[in-house]
């Protein structure tokens, strides 16, 4: 019972195809690089925070799991080459959007 309170498997595999999908849909941004493309990256955001909410709605996450999800899709993103400064401010609303 307790040892499943640190399971963060799902938690964690969330994390990371959460990074890649965003990091998939923000080089294609980059790509079209139009006079648009700061209202897409804003949407993009708002999109993974969608899915944060959609994945919170199904799981029970306790705080362990939240933070692993976090950590997950934080160095994930670094590790996929993102801006640290970009990558802290979105793990961070994130965070905010999974309390």
């Amino acid at each position: 019972m307790i040892l499943g309170w640190f399971n963060a498997k799902e938690a964690i595999a969330f994390g990371q195809s959460l990074a890649e999908f965003y990091d998939l849909q923000s080089k294609a941004i980059l790509k079209a690089s139009d006079r648009k493309a700061a209202e897409k990256q804003q949407k993009l955001a708002s999109q993974v925070l969608t899915k944060v909410q959609q994945f919170k709605a199904m799981h029970k996450l306790n705080a362990y799991q939240k933070a692993q999800l976090g950590s997950a899709f934080k160095w994930k993103l670094r590790d996929l080459g993102h801006d640290s400064q970009l990558v802290d401010s979105m793990t961070k609303d994130l965070m905010i959007a999974m309390r």
